[in-house]
Parts: structure tokens; sequence; C-alpha cells
């Protein structure tokens, strides 16, 4: 289950301009609007009450009474989040030194990667680690700052001994999803979910027969869509956190359940394979004592 304020994110593109407005309005007065009737809402955000009907229906909700219960619960997470990061959950502003910046960055990181794991669909979640796991051939597609999310899968499989290939060559990628089978998987990151290039690779594999994984922050999105499995993130963005910054933790965030996930089942030989790979290193590793190029 999303959180109402990941729930907002997560459908924002869906929204109309008038529920935009309302969203806005309601995360901005959480407390005073939780304690108000539906017309008493309408009345305060200039909208109608159909508005707000249709707002709920947008966010999936079954109706007004579980919008109220999902902002009774926003606001009580706030006072957790508060609490235990003694913190407010501002904006970084310019005028922040560098102490306050610091810590507002580790905050709404940290937030982030808890959002996640609290919204991510645990089934869908295992889905995806069970379609990995049984599948002949695995292709993961990112461009930008996701390219840095499935290149990072690709190396930890690798590592445990799961071949997969991630792409950084437009056409390399599409030529690879169109010699997919219905026995392969192909894993899409994409923040926004509407990368061109990244839709084309889900569509080729999709043509392919290969099942697709979709990791984005935005399921109602084409690539969201598409999938066949979805793991939604819960990044924000903020003024001076662009999509790539708060996208790029998340991400990285679902590859480790998705890892984790893996270890758990081939305990044995992945720790097996952990360690043969770290032998096959270690000899490229300095002595912390090491001076002028000798061993001491």
């Amino acid at each position: 289950m999303f959180d109402l304020q990941q729930r907002i994110n997560a459908y924002r593109k869906n929204l109309t301009p008038a529920q935009l407005g309302l969203a806005d309005y309601l995360i901005s007065n959480l407390e005073a609007m939780s304690q108000l009737t539906i017309a008493e809402i309408a009345d305060a955000a200039g909208v109608s009450s159909a508005t707000i009907t249709r707002f709920c229906e947008t966010l999936g909700y079954a109706g007004f009474s579980q919008l109220k219960s999902a902002m009774v619960i926003a606001l009580e997470q706030k006072r957790k989040d508060r609490e235990q990061f003694a913190i407010a959950d501002g904006d970084i502003t310019e005028e922040d030194n560098a102490d306050e910046t610091l810590v507002k960055i580790s905050f709404q990181e940290a937030e982030a990667i808890s959002a996640t794991a609290r919204n991510i669909d645990r089934k869908q979640l295992d889905a995806a680690v069970q379609a990995i796991l049984g599948c002949r051939r695995l292709d993961i597609y990112g461009l930008g700052s996701s390219y840095l999310a499935a290149l990072d899968l690709q190396q930890k499989l690798h590592r445990i001994g799961l071949t997969a290939y991630c792409w950084n060559d437009n056409h390399l990628a599409l030529t690879s999803a169109a010699v997919l089978t219905k026995d392969d998987v192909a894993i899409a990151f994409s923040h926004s979910g509407v990368t061109t290039e990244v839709f084309q690779m889900v569509e080729t594999a999709k043509r392919s027969g290969a099942k697709v994984i979709g990791v984005t922050n935005h399921p109602a999105s084409p690539i969201g869509r598409a999938s066949d499995i979805l793991l939604t993130t819960s990044a924000k963005e903020s003024r001076f956190r662009s999509g790539a910054m708060s996208s790029r933790i998340v991400q990285l965030a679902v590859v480790d359940f998705m890892f984790v996930r893996i270890m758990q089942r081939l305990y044995k030989s992945a720790s097996a394979s952990l360690e043969r790979t770290y032998d096959a290193v270690k000899d490229n590793r300095l002595s912390y004592n090491q001076k002028n190029g000798k061993k001491s």
C-alpha cells in the first residue's frame, strides 16, 4: 500500500489540474483537512465534491473515507519521522548552511528508501525474483541515472553466477530484446516511466515473448502499464534534488531488495560464488600498512 504522499507522487501525471491543486492543498494542510467533511474540504480547497470523489478514484481509494484514513496515517507517519530524525522535513534552501543541508539530504534519502520499502508490493518483488531465477536469459535496460542501477544489478548477479546483459547502447539493447524468447526476462529501469528509448526496448522484448519487470516511480506510466511485474519506487523531487538524484537512491535500494531475496534462495551456491570472486581479486588489494610500493 502506498501512503498518501507517495500515492500522489506515483499518480501525479494522471491527475487533472483541479485534482493537482487539491492534492497540494491536502498535503500542505493535512492536520486541518483530516478533521473536515468532504463538503468542507471542497469549500476550503476551492473544488467541487465531485472532484474529490474522482480524486479518490484516480488514486485507487474506494471512497472518501479511505482518503480520510490515509490522511490520518500520513499525519502519524510525519510525526514519527520528525521524532526519529529530530528535524523538519522541509526542502533545502539556498540559505541553508552545510550542516543543515547534509541533515536534510540524509533525512530525505533515508525517507525515500523507507517509503519505497514500505510501499513496494511484496508479491511483485518475489515474483520478480522468481522470474530472474527461472529465466534462460536476462536483459537489463536503463538510461541516464537509471543505467547506474541497471549496471549495479548486472554486476551483483554476475558475482553469484547469474549471467545478465546490461546495454549502454540503444541499438544493442534493441537488437538484444529482439532475440529474446518466452523463456527470457527483461528488466527496465525508468524513474519517469516515459523514457522513449527504454519503452521501445520494453515493447521489443514483449513482442519477442519475454516477461518484463518494470522499476519506476510512476506505475500508471507507459512503461509501468507495459510491465508484467511492477516494482514501484517512492522518490520525491525537491528544489535542489532533481529526479535523477532522487531516483538513483531508491532504484539502487530496489536492486538490493531483489539481490538479497535472490541470495536467500541461492544461499549456498551464491555464497560460494561470492567467495570465489573475492578470491579472484584479493591479490590486487594493497596492504593498509603498505609504504613506498612495498608490503609491510
